[in-house]
């Protein structure tokens, strides 16, 4: 089989403390990517620790704010490979990641890929509870084949399908890898979710940032159902009926616990859960209305 070349693009923003552990597995994986690419805005520029610790890493610094579509692409730019893999500054591959991914290209995958997103430290009750809102679809115990959901934290692409899709869009805070998944399969590729891809997500603890997290969520989940023709876009359109997507979305995280027979973790985090799907479905349900009325959000 012929191996494609791969590189791996990592979007990071201001201090970026995971950072090193996530350069560290790459560098420490069964099979290194041909190239690396952290693609860092804000500030605390980390070149000049990069280039100490890791000349092996290309670093690209602006000390303009980029959102993360932005910054990936700019990485992507960079990347003179035929695949592109993109994982965060707070996500840490397995040993396998990138030999995993090579492999399944190299056998002439078509589509394109997302994995699965476990816990490096949990956060607490509020990191975990945070964990399941955002990546129960993506949890390493989901089962494998094609998915509509993913994250961009865990995903591989060939580097001409993503150019020829225009990449992400880079006007979105959140929700930008489901406008790129969107276009990729628009364009006829198929999604595939492999479980065994995994990386591992440092949970940020606190309730506080758990309630801003998953408002924020909601808010750009209705912003992008706002752009394209999406799942949960009917409902966003007319948003009185924008708060029943907050039910319907817990009522899917607790049927994957279900059925991956997780019952303790059902019993521990439900509250968490509902919690943060009420602060999701608040986001939503403004956003959706300001779309609506004034096209802010």
């Amino acid at each position: 089989m012929s191996q494609p070349s791969l590189a791996v693009i990592v979007p990071a923003h201001g201090p970026s403390p995971h950072l090193a552990a996530v350069l560290h597995a790459l560098l420490a994986g069964d099979d290194r990517p041909d190239r690396i690419i952290v693609s860092h805005s804000g500030s605390h520029d980390p070149r000049e620790w990069l280039a100490r610790d890791f000349p092996q890493v290309c670093a690209l610094h602006s000390t303009e704010r980029l959102f993360a579509g932005a910054a990936r692409n700019r990485g992507a730019a960079h990347a003179q490979a035929e695949v592109l893999a993109f994982c965060d500054n707070d996500t840490v591959p397995e040993r396998d990641w990138v030999a995993r991914i090579r492999r399944r290209f190299a056998e002439g995958e078509t589509g394109f890929l997302v994995g699965s997103v476990g816990v490096a430290e949990s956060g607490g009750y509020w990191g975990m509870a945070t964990w399941l809102c955002e990546f129960s679809e993506q949890a390493p115990w989901r089962p494998a084949g094609e998915q509509l959901g993913g994250a961009s934290c865990n995903m591989a692409v060939r580097a001409a399908d993503f150019a020829k899709v225009g990449g992400f869009p880079e006007d979105f805070r959140a929700g930008q890898d489901t406008m790129l998944f969107f276009r990729l399969r628009d364009a006829g590729l198929t999604q595939w979710f492999d479980p065994g891809l995994v990386v591992r997500h440092y949970n940020l603890a606190g309730f506080r940032r758990f309630v801003r997290h998953l408002s924020n969520q909601g808010r750009h989940f209705a912003k992008v159902r706002l752009s394209a023709p999406l799942p949960g876009s009917v409902a966003v359109r007319f948003w009185p009926l924008a708060p029943l997507l907050g039910v319907a979305k817990a009522a899917r995280i607790v049927g994957r616990i279900v059925h991956a027979r997780r019952f303790g973790t059902l019993a521990g985090r439900l509250p968490g859960v509902a919690i943060g799907m009420i602060a999701w479905a608040g986001g939503c349900t403004y956003a959706a209305a300001s779309g609506r009325f004034t096209g802010r959000y």
